[in-house]
């Protein structure tokens, strides 16, 4: 059968880390993990073939719950579902048994499902850094999204969210508030996340524009490149898929501040993607990415098949003072995963911001110009003998100015954001993730992550007096003096989070979420402790 839905099911879902188990437990084959999303059809495909699978208890009840949440990607019938609109059923808002639908209309071409979320949270907080602060947020929104004439994707989410109470520094605290210039501008009160696009998928052509989030890399706790610490941008993107490999090219709108505090004219990223299996339990990736801002689009760099370093070294463009302009940013990085084993995986990414031959084993200021990030990671599914058991390791290392650029615009960001990793530069990371579903509906997760930087010097008026390449933004220092890992102040953090998620009903959700945080400023030898609190309540209606 022919699965006709060919929007996007969001980077963040759930399902995938389900899907990310089962193939490390050999029971499917072909997912994707290092690009995601994949479309709702793909997802359903891969669902329905683990009928049969050897599964525990759990997972047969984690998939049972999610081939009703994608009912209809997999059998084109809305017979597993209900829909609030137009026939109002009270008793059925509580219904567990089927997928609901604020409305859902559907036939043999076309599929339309209009959702409704909500979501309240309280924030508490209590440390050195903090005080006592608190803040109670809630947003809510409508997402319509369906498939028209079985190849035509379409997505489109509106919202509106609101601090209704408490402090708005401490609500910053949370990345993705960070990132939304209406939320820290204005009146510092009202926040939206938008998304929304239109996706052509021929199977192996799909051809996307829009925003939507995007997950490139094989890096499990945290993406090197492509990751969620901001928002989505905008892009338009192309798909290709034959077997075992995939490729994707995206040229994009990033939102940038200028050194001045002004929000750039324009700032565009050009990217793609090649990702192919290598035998039956190894996979590699490949990619690159360039940041050019201020300018018109280049055409060299919206050529999907190009090598995008040496296009953006031979391009030139006038810039907003009328002389040639080539400050561009360009990013390679490799990846690979190895499953060496049934239930094991075996990750690794090298990152090229800058790199000349000449300039290895140097140390004098030549040798600032290679800049390198790396990680190193391994899964381990069905750990310590338990089913559904995940633990993850994982070592990052970003070296000093990585990422960043000499004209602050051209730094790898979006709304002054990472793209990437959330690790500054100049930075080491530790990270020990677990996540066990105890029940089909009640999932726990922990995360420990122990960090090095050595940041940037300043005086009392926040004067840089030592640049040592720890802030992302600021890259017009990298070759003051010779770039040694870990110069300047030396701060340590440990970061702990233990996370609770309880689907009491289908589609009603409880979070909750404690963080614990210690930072060390080692030559003063003082620490900063605080402790904070997530609860949350949320509706996927």
């Amino acid at each position: 059968m022919a699965r006709a839905q060919r929007e996007l099911l969001p980077a963040t879902d759930p399902v995938y880390e389900f899907l990310f188990r089962q193939e490390l437990k050999g029971n499917i084959g072909g997912y994707h993990h290092g690009m995601l999303p994949l479309s709702r059809a793909d997802v359903a495909g891969f669902l329905d073939s683990l009928e049969g699978a050897p599964l525990s208890g759990t997972d047969r009840g984690l998939l049972r719950d999610f081939r009703v949440r994608l009912s209809y990607d997999r059998t084109s019938t809305l017979a597993s579902s209900s829909s609030f609109l137009p026939d109002f059923g009270f008793a059925g808002m509580f219904d567990d048994a089927r997928q609901k639908y604020l409305y859902a209309s559907a036939d043999s071409a076309t599929a339309i499902f209009l959702d409704a979320f909500a979501w309240l949270s309280y924030r508490a907080g209590r440390g050195d850094s903090t005080g006592a602060a608190d803040a109670l947020l809630g947003e809510a929104g409508l997402r319509l999204r369906g498939t028209l004439m079985k190849r035509l994707g379409l997505f489109i989410q509106v919202s509106n969210g609101m601090l209704l109470g408490g402090s708005h520094d401490f609500a910053l605290l949370d990345p993705r508030l960070r990132a939304s210039k209406k939320f820290i501008s204005d009146e510092k009160k009202f926040f939206d996340i938008t998304t929304g696009y239109l996706r052509y998928d021929a199977d192996w052509l799909a051809v996307t524009a829009g925003r939507e989030q995007l997950l490139w890399g094989m890096g499990y706790s945290d993406r090197m490149v492509f990751s969620n610490n901001t928002n989505p941008f905008d892009y338009f993107r192309i798909d290709l898929r034959s077997g075992g490999v995939r490729y994707t090219f995206l040229h994009g709108s990033l939102v940038s501040l200028d050194t001045n505090g002004r929000t750039a004219s324009s700032k565009y990223i050009a990217s793609h993607r090649v990702e192919f299996d290598a035998g039956k339990a190894a996979r590699i990736g490949i990619s690159e990415a360039v940041i050019y801002s201020n300018k018109p689009p280049l055409f060299a760099l919206m050529n999907p098949m190009i090598f995008l370093t040496s296009a953006e070294l031979s391009s030139e463009a006038v810039g907003e003072n009328g002389t040639i302009d080539n400050a561009h940013n360009s990013i390679i990085w490799v990846d690979a995963e190895f499953r060496p084993l049934r239930n094991l995986r075996v990750t690794g990414t090298w990152l090229i911001d800058d790199f000349s031959w000449s300039a290895i084993g140097k140390t004098s200021i030549a040798a600032n110009t290679n800049k390198f990030g790396v990680q190193a990671g391994a899964q381990w599914n069905d750990a310590l003998l338990l089913d559904g058991l995940l633990l993850s390791l994982e070592y990052t290392r970003i070296g000093p100015f990585v990422q960043s650029h000499w004209t602050q615009v051209n730094s790898f960001t979006h709304s002054e954001q990472p793209l990437g990793h959330a690790l500054h530069p100049n930075s080491d990371e530790w990270a020990l993730a677990a996540g066990f579903d105890i029940t089909p509906r009640l999932r726990l997760g922990a995360k420990a992550q122990f960090q090095r930087s050595g940041v940037n010097i300043t005086d009392a008026d926040g004067r840089v007096i030592f640049d040592a390449g720890s802030d992302i933004l600021r890259g017009s220092g990298a070759l003051q003096h010779p770039n040694r890992f870990l110069d300047g102040r030396r701060i340590n953090r440990i970061f702990g989070t233990l996370s609770v998620t309880w689907q009491p009903v289908r589609q009603y959700f409880i979070d909750l979420a404690l963080f614990t945080r210690t930072f060390s400023y080692v030559d003063e030898g003082r620490s900063l402790n605080d402790t904070m609190l997530w609860t949350t309540f949320r509706i996927e209606y």
